[in-house]
């Protein structure tokens, strides 16, 4: 018994003893609020946790209450807001996208004032085609006839190879069946663009029927000569990358990538009229129709 009075935990209980007493003494000179107050340290953080467990059962045991109908009504007017949500979110987007592309087309119709259009996007590819064909959503309603051109503010993107009610199919500028008289901007030497599979598969098209004798060169632009009355004059097509001597021919050929990159546009403008437009078929039909029958 000697020894614990002299222990260390004796001496800290003796300490803890003393600083209570004073505490006390304290208290009751300043009126009792300091023994309140430390009172009120201690147990804030405790009643603030009670508080909460007890709103938190108030709440369950207001669900739990609450009949199967009434959560079923809840829920599925949570699910029509959200629908709602959604299409209201479509239709943002899609007035996006008309305000854009009617952006463009007064753009384009600045510097093209005979020019009809009419805004569509791409909607179908086949990935098995190497010519990138490619499906819009506008069709025979919206004005767009076979033969009509395809093309972006950056240039020429192909022609409408069929079309219904409501949809187009568009046969790229890398399509073997693409024919377009063309010029070189910087020079005037004229030829046709075409293509194949093979400068298909390079994402180029071939500026062919070049005289031996031309002064086409890298980094030239060619643009639609509008002879054929199938393109309209001056819709850019691309740039020149190479010249060469055609193999079984004394004429030369170029390579020119296109400058809209059909493997992913996503936009398109179909011109479905401009001045000109038929006009050298037209002629070619009516002559062949005027043609004395045995000839």
């Amino acid at each position: 018994m000697k020894d614990f009075f002299h222990s260390v935990g004796f001496k800290l209980l003796l300490g803890v003893v003393f600083v209570l007493f004073g505490v006390m003494l304290y208290t009751a000179s300043a009126g009792g609020s300091g023994i309140s107050d430390l009172l009120g340290i201690i147990t804030a953080p405790m009643q603030k946790v009670s508080t909460i467990i007890s709103n938190n059962a108030n709440v369950a045991a207001e669900n739990a209450t609450r009949s199967r109908e009434e959560l079923i009504a809840e829920n599925q007017e949570l699910r029509r807001q959200i629908d709602e949500l959604n299409t209201q979110l479509i239709d943002y987007y899609q007035l996006k996208l008309e305000n854009e592309q009617f952006r463009s087309v007064l753009e384009l119709k600045v510097d093209n004032q005979d020019f009809q259009f009419v805004s569509a996007a791409v909607i179908g590819r086949d990935p098995n085609d190497v010519f990138y064909t490619f499906q819009i959503d506008k069709g025979a309603a919206a004005g767009i006839s076979v033969n009509d051109p395809v093309i972006t503010n950056s240039g020429v993107v192909g022609w409408v190879s069929s079309v219904t009610t409501s949809y187009a199919r568009v046969t790229t500028i890398l399509s073997a069946d693409t024919s377009i008289a063309a010029v070189d901007k910087v020079n005037r030497e004229t030829g046709v663009v075409s293509s194949n599979i093979e400068f298909a598969e390079q994402g180029v098209v071939k500026l062919g029927y070049l005289p031996s004798r031309n002064a086409v060169s890298e980094g030239d632009i060619i643009v639609t000569s509008g002879l054929g009355g199938l393109y309209p004059r001056d819709l850019p097509i691309g740039k020149v990358k190479e010249v060469f001597p055609e193999e079984s021919d004394v004429t030369y050929y170029a390579t020119v990538e296109p400058l809209v990159d059909v493997k992913t546009v996503r936009d398109v403008f179909v011109i479905t009229d401009f001045e000109g437009q038929g006009e050298v078929l037209e002629a070619l039909g009516d002559t062949s129709s005027s043609q004395p029958e045995g000839e």
